[in-house]
């Protein structure tokens, strides 16, 4: 291409051509250049605009081609064939596995709508390890006894608000309400979770009655409600899928009880079962929430405010400033409203929103 566009490198050329005849002992021809060049001189102004236009086509085609083939492989390196049963059944669960069947396998398919966002409950039993050395001291199984008056009675209600069970321990139980793409059911997850929390206090108070009669120790709960507006992921232990999810230590802080600020409030009359407080240590600190907010939640229930948010988009909420001076002095904000179970039947929620006050840790002023 050089030595029949270039004069100047017809030279360079013919010195390159004369190393590779020494290097290989044989001369090469150049009858066929000089005939292509000759050919090239004699062309019309017309055919040689067909030959650069022929020549631009061609160079136009190969960067179009070019870029298509970057763009493929950019494509192609994010996606992974996946070959193995377990990754397949993790990507799966995680909602991040592509599957394109056959028309007679989709028969056999089930489909499930997506996971859009869920709701996670936290139940906590105060004085868990109290409660287990006092049974042990009278002779009493403590499985049996949360079995009998926490864990079965709470799971005989789970359906009716469409929840599932995430964890369980000695002392605590987690929950979960999935809201799938365009189910309508999972309109109403964190009215349900609300419902849902309020009817396992109920429970534990009933049971309670039970406990006071024949001199059992008495069951108090910490409650935290959190809506997380994406869907949970997952880890998979053999076939047991395990959650991940933020709103899993959120709740977690939500259904938590200061131990010594237990102690200090328990001394006194309060009219409410959950409290919030910020430390006056943290003024002018940056210290993490863990650090600066202290709860007082016995038998109380916390909502998120992302859960709050969600809560008023899923039903018609009345709010009401209540002045009550046999409770406090000071108004009462609440919010109400019904909300429809699984099963068809309303329940009623009241919500109380308060302020987070400053605390003093020493004396809790």
């Amino acid at each position: 291409m050089q030595y029949l566009t270039s004069g100047s490198a017809k030279k360079r050329v013919l010195t390159h051509l004369k190393r590779l005849e020494t290097y290989y002992g044989q001369s090469v021809s150049l009858v066929n250049l000089k005939k292509t060049v000759m050919r090239i001189e004699r062309l019309k102004v017309q055919q040689k605009h067909e030959y650069f236009l022929r020549f631009l086509e061609g160079f136009f085609k190969y960067h179009s081609d070019l870029q298509n083939y970057k763009l493929l492989k950019q494509v192609l390196d994010r996606i992974n064939l996946v070959t193995d049963d377990k990754t397949a059944a993790l990507s799966k669960t995680n909602n991040t596995l592509y599957e394109y069947f056959l028309p007679q396998e989709q028969v056999f398919e089930l489909i499930t709508k997506p996971v859009t966002s869920h709701v996670i409950m936290k139940a906590d039993v105060r004085g868990a390890t109290d409660i287990t050395r006092q049974l042990h001291e009278s002779g009493l199984n403590p499985a049996s006894y949360f079995s009998l008056n926490f864990f079965n009675p709470i799971s005989e209600i789970v359906s009716q608000y469409g929840a599932l069970k995430v964890f369980i321990e000695g002392d605590a139980i987690i929950l979960a309400i999935l809201e799938r793409k365009d189910d309508e059911a999972g309109r109403y997850c964190v009215s349900r979770a609300c419902g849902l929390a309020i009817n396992m206090l109920h429970i534990i108070n009933r049971y309670n009655v039970k406990s006071r009669k024949y001199k059992l120790p008495i069951l108090e709960l910490g409650v935290g409600v959190v809506y997380h507006n994406k869907p949970p992921a997952y880890l998979l232990d053999g076939k047991k899928r395990i959650m991940i999810s933020p709103a899993i230590n959120q709740a977690d802080r939500l259904s938590s009880c200061d131990k010594a600020l237990h102690r200090a409030m328990n001394k006194e009359r309060r009219p409410f079962n959950l409290y919030v407080f910020q430390s006056s240590i943290a003024a002018g600190k940056n210290l993490s929430d863990d650090e600066v907010i202290m709860r007082f939640n016995v038998n109380g229930i916390e909502l998120n405010q992302s859960g709050f948010d969600k809560l008023a988009r899923e039903i018609d909420l009345k709010t009401i400033n209540c002045i009550i001076p046999e409770i406090q002095k000071d108004p009462i904000i609440i919010h109400t409203g019904k909300f429809p179970l699984v099963t068809g039947t309303f329940q009623q929620l009241i919500i109380r929103e308060d302020w987070v006050e400053e605390l003093n840790p020493e004396d809790y002023k």
